[in-house]
């Protein structure tokens, strides 16, 4: 009996260990299948990224030590054991896991002590030679842990056409970043977009591909500010003018008249929302027919508020664009009022910074000096050489790429984007087909007073006039 049971409890274990034995090996087996089967269904290319991706994970933890990405455990050193013989110390290696993408590897990274972000932001050119890869960025993807995107040739020389959004979607496309996923700006509940960079680099591209995404629906309406020349007819917005409730040229005295009827616009809106919906919410109900969204385009928006060299009645005329400047980009949101701002440099000698400042979402093509990518993207852009805008100057690869901020998601973090294909005549010619959804919503100004009186001496009836009348200053000679 006592035999039988030592017996039993002999082989028990064996038994246990054995089938530990086979679950490990069937799902080895089983993870060999199937990395097996989805190397062999691969296109070249996710084949390439499959390889790459092992050969990280396989030589990683001899990788790190040798670049700083490892750490020696304390509690290791110096420990003997029961021999009295110093044990050897024990290396910490952050554990990884690797992902395959269509732009090369990304790989989740759990941080130890002493070795986070910082730290892998200063490895990233090391491992950038050591993975074989262009580049390698690093961000926080939540606490503890890092996501690492090593990329693989230059995935913003893809072009892509341009993507245009669902017929009930407000949102303006913009095109794809480097991780393949498609960017674009929600205008909702937004203040207002500015659009910096040098000439040719895209940006009246962007601005008239944003057009013809809203074109097609009577719930929009525009307003065209072409600050490039004198005459709106002969130039980009002209082609599209038909579309818009006006356009007007580079002529400071003819954008203060349609900067004050926008303004009334502003001011008279609340009135007309309550109306129709019983709310002053522009975007609690959205766009309508009745009231819709103005998108008003200031294309080189600096020849409206730039006072250089300007004394008198020139100065205080461009000073009062500069306070309706500001009225729409600070009150235009909640009424359905929204300026897309565009200038080659978004410092302040060019837009006020009452303007510029209150725009939540910027993009910013090639510009000559980070002075002009920091007023276009913010201070901390100064902090991200991944994201500097000067680096795009080179026009054989940069054109139509452009850095963004201020997008849902991004904050005020940065991310690039290759805007996607337009032809300039094809999107004109759609936008002037569109000419027939065109309704001007500019409410009437106020009536004026008017002396309606036949006996009036100084004016003819119906003719305006002032509400006091001048006093006469001249004395009787003495009789």
């Amino acid at each position: 009996m006592d035999s039988v049971t030592l017996d039993g409890l002999g082989t028990a274990p064996l038994l246990f260990a054995g089938i530990a034995l086979a679950i490990l090996v069937g799902w080895g087996a089983f993870r060999l299948f199937l990395n097996s089967f989805r190397y062999i269904a691969a296109t070249p290319v996710q084949r390439d990224r499959l390889r790459l991706a092992w050969r990280i994970s396989a030589r990683w933890k001899r990788l790190a030590p040798n670049i700083g990405l490892a750490r020696i455990d304390q509690n290791t050193k110096g420990v003997r054991d029961w021999q009295g013989n110093t044990k050897a110390t024990v290396t910490v290696v952050p554990k990884i896991k690797t992902y395959p993408e269509p732009w090369g590897v990304r790989v989740l990274v759990s941080t130890i002590p002493k070795v986070g972000l910082e730290e892998w932001e200063k490895a990233a050119g090391w491992l950038a030679d050591a993975w074989q890869v262009e580049t390698v960025e690093v961000s926080r993807l939540k606490p503890s842990v890092l996501e690492v995107r090593a990329v693989v040739g230059n995935p913003l020389d893809e072009h892509r056409p341009y993507s245009w959004p669902a017929t009930d979607s407000w949102v303006l496309p913009i095109g794809h970043n480097p991780w393949g996923r498609e960017i674009g700006i929600s205008l909702r509940q937004l203040s207002g977009i500015k659009v910096a960079g040098m000439p040719a680099y895209g940006k009246t591209t962007l601005m008239l591909g944003w057009v013809a995404a809203l074109a097609g629906r009577p719930e929009v309406q525009f307003a065209f500010f072409d600050g490039k020349t004198s005459d709106p007819r002969y130039g980009d917005w002209g082609e599209v003018g038909s579309r818009a409730m006006f356009v007007v040229g580079d002529n400071p005295e003819a954008a203060n008249q349609k900067l004050t009827e926008l303004v009334r616009l502003i001011k008279d809106r609340p009135a007309a929302l309550v109306e129709e919906r019983g709310t002053h919410r522009f975007w609690k109900t959205g766009p309508t027919t009745e009231n819709p969204l103005v998108l008003v385009v200031m294309d080189e928006c600096h020849n409206y508020s730039d006072t250089l060299g300007l004394t008198g009645k020139d100065k205080q005329l461009i000073d009062h664009n500069k306070r309706m400047m500001q009225t729409i980009s600070k009150e235009g949101r909640s009424v359905g009022v929204l300026g897309i701002f565009g200038t080659q440099k978004q410092t302040s000698d060019a837009i006020p910074t009452a303007v510029r400042d209150n725009l939540e979402a910027g993009v910013c093509f090639a510009v000559a000096t980070i002075d002009a990518g920091e007023a276009a993207l913010g201070a901390a852009i100064r902090k991200d050489p991944d994201n500097d805008p000067t680096a795009l100057v080179d026009k054989e690869a940069s054109v139509g790429v452009c850095v963004v901020t201020g997008l849902p998601g991004l904050g005020v973090r940065y991310d690039r984007v290759r805007v996607g294909d337009l032809d300039e005549d094809q999107v004109a010619q759609y936008i002037a087909s569109t000419a027939a959804l065109r309704r001007d919503v500019i409410p009437a100004p106020a009536p004026v007073v008017t002396d309606v009186s036949a006996a009036a001496d100084e004016t003819v009836a119906g003719q305006t006039v002032p509400l006091q009348k001048k006093t006469n200053s001249r004395r009787r000679k003495a009789s």
